[in-house]
């Protein structure tokens, strides 16, 4: 099973960053997320923090190295996020919860499956195509359902950030979880924010997709969200997937910072051929990498929180 996987988040034009993004692995599966932690509630990147948390956590328990039920990972991973976050909310003594969004995605032997709560968004791509995106929990969703507003007029709707769904909460979350999907080489799962799609149509991220390596497609369509989103953009956050060989060479992880209150991780080209395999050592040493860009990234936001 071979891949390309890249991750970034970015402030845009707000305050701070309620986004996180993650990825875990092992030689033989792989966990992706994106959490938006929702402003209109308490700590909101709390919660988001959180999620993404919880999710690595329970890879790195129960991926040994294959997860034995994809689905059953997905729902139990979210559910305890939502359990944490309340007990977090009752021992700060919070009148509310804080709360996210999320999208997670696992994928083993070349067949993946995911899940989300809010609208946080993934996207499917096969054979340069698109296949399929998730279904947003949220009021103009519903709209569009009814055939009283078309998908284009969603991002620029006024009740645009009214969601029925969250993790973290009085209410259990109503996760939707997909089939099980088989990935053929060079299908691209993309997980991102709704900073990322209110501000890219599908036609534009698939042309994107088409036209560059998954890292500068990525960069690309970040640069592009931000720029339209002007000097009140939300918060950007993807992780991005592409299943299969990419002939473009680079180091196997590397992170950079964006200049723009970001951060951005990077894994290319990982094999989990038998002859192939990753060491013990190597994967928790990305993995440590990884959390310590999110530890800087905490630190930042903190710093310019009012």
């Amino acid at each position: 099973m071979r891949y390309v996987i890249y991750q970034a988040s970015r402030r845009g034009g707000r305050p701070y960053n309620e986004d996180r993004v993650a990825y875990a692995y092992t030689s033989e599966a792989l966990m992706m997320a994106v959490a938006d932690g929702l402003g209109g509630h308490s700590q909101g990147q709390v919660a988001a923090q959180m999620l993404v948390n919880t999710m690595t956590n329970l890879f790195k328990e129960r991926a040994k190295p294959r997860l034995s039920d994809l689905p059953a990972f997905l729902l139990d991973g979210i559910y305890a996020a939502h359990d944490a976050i309340n007990e977090y909310a009752l021992r700060n003594k919070m009148k509310d919860p804080p709360r996210t969004t999320c999208v997670v995605g696992v994928l083993q032997r070349g067949v993946a499956c995911w899940a989300h709560v809010g609208d946080s968004r993934l996207y499917h791509f096969s054979n340069r195509r698109f296949v399929s995106r998730t279904h947003d929990h949220s009021a103009v969703q519903q709209l569009v359902d009814e055939g009283l507003l078309d998908e284009e007029q969603m991002s620029i709707h006024p009740d645009r950030n009214k969601l029925y769904n969250s993790v973290g909460g009085y209410s259990l979350p109503d996760i939707e979880l997909s089939d099980l999907v088989t990935l053929r080489e060079g299908d691209v799962l993309l997980l991102c924010s709704d900073g990322v799609w209110s501000e890219l149509s599908v036609e534009e991220i698939g042309a994107t997709l088409r036209a560059y390596p998954l890292e500068r497609a990525t960069k690309h369509m970040l640069d592009h969200a931000e720029f339209r989103g002007g000097e009140w953009a939300d918060n950007l956050s993807m992780v991005s997937l592409r299943y299969g060989e990419e002939r473009y060479d680079t180091t196997l992880v590397m992170s950079d910072d964006l200049g723009l209150d970001g951060f951005t991780t990077q894994l290319k080209q990982l094999s989990t051929k038998k002859q192939e395999t990753l060491e013990t050592d190597e994967i928790d040493a990305a993995v440590a990498e990884i959390r310590a860009a999110l530890a800087k990234y905490e630190q930042e936001g903190e710093k310019d929180s009012p």
